[in-house]
């Protein structure tokens, strides 16, 4: 049971991540108003479309919890944490930002067809950037609450953003005639933004957790520099972000390295999401100390 809750766990992150990451892409798509949505809108607005979905889906990791965080079996001895992590309570926050990721797609999806909603995408980034932050922190790196608060959770929104529109456009692709070569360039900018923001925050948080010297934060890189996870990381996560920034700034671009940017964001991504959620599970460090 333990190994289906830590399968399900890390599927149901990629998924969230997934669905959130879309609606992130297609109201930044709406409020900029650049012509590249036009070609992966269908491919976003299928994911978006699906987020009522994920409400059945997380009912394993809410019914499993137990097996999947420490704190739902012997409460924190922070009492801020005792309070914040509160089985009942955790299980209320994740339900209620899924239930507003749904509501908010349902609300950018409705109107016209084809036109363009900038006012409720503002809304819904508004909205969006802080629950999906609080869920990441809460799904996926709640099992070790000695770094908790930094920009981790951040950090994996805005991978899942560029591994949703990665997707998206590689749908447009499999599509004949999409997308169109005057889509290229601003789709070609939004995805090297993402590709690029997602390597500086994982930079930054680490030369944060250096300068700082503190165990905690050394603990947590430590238990993902041994392995295969250094290999996952060093080996396949990295270099994947590394050769698509590379190539997003290669100039004249062509389907072929489009779709090459792409499925290397989206091999990072799920990559990323692996590397940060199962070294801490309790089943792995409890058999590493033994």
């Amino acid at each position: 049971m333990t190994l289906f809750a830590e399968a399900w766990l890390l599927l149901f992150l990629l998924a969230a991540g997934l669905v959130a990451g879309a609606l992130a892409a297609l109201a930044m798509g709406h409020l900029l108003g650049d012509d590249w949505l036009r070609a992966v809108r269908p491919g976003l607005e299928a994911a978006v479309r699906a987020a009522p979905l994920l409400l059945p889906l997380s009912l394993p990791v809410l019914l499993l919890m137990g097996r999947l965080y420490p704190w739902a079996v012997a409460a924190p001895a922070d009492p801020v944490h005792a309070v914040w992590f509160a089985p009942a309570f955790f299980a209320a926050r994740v339900v209620g930002a899924l239930a507003l990721w749904a509501a908010l797609g349902r609300w950018l999806l409705a109107g016209t067809r084809d036109a363009l909603h900038p006012r409720r995408a503002g809304a819904v980034l508004l909205l969006l950037v802080p629950t999906s932050g609080v869920a990441a922190q809460d799904l996926a790196l709640s099992r070790d609450l000695s770094w908790f608060g930094s920009l981790q959770g951040f950090a994996l929104v805005v991978g899942a953003a560029s591994a949703a529109l990665a997707g998206a456009a590689l749908a447009a692709l499999l599509r004949r005639g999409q997308p169109q070569p005057g889509n290229l360039d601003g789709l070609e900018r939004a995805l090297l933004t993402l590709g690029m923001a997602v390597l500086w925050l994982w930079f930054i948080q680490f030369v944060v957790a250096w300068a700082g010297n503190l165990p905690e934060e050394a603990a947590w890189y430590g238990r993902r520099g041994e392995g295969v996870w250094l290999w996952v990381k060093f080996g396949f996560a990295l270099p994947a972000l590394l050769a698509a920034v590379a190539l997003s700034l290669v100039p004249q671009w062509r389907a072929w390295r489009l779709g090459a940017v792409c499925a290397l964001l989206f091999a990072h991504h799920a990559a990323q999401v692996a590397w940060v959620v199962v070294p801490d599970s309790p089943a792995l460090r409890a058999a590493v100390a033994a």
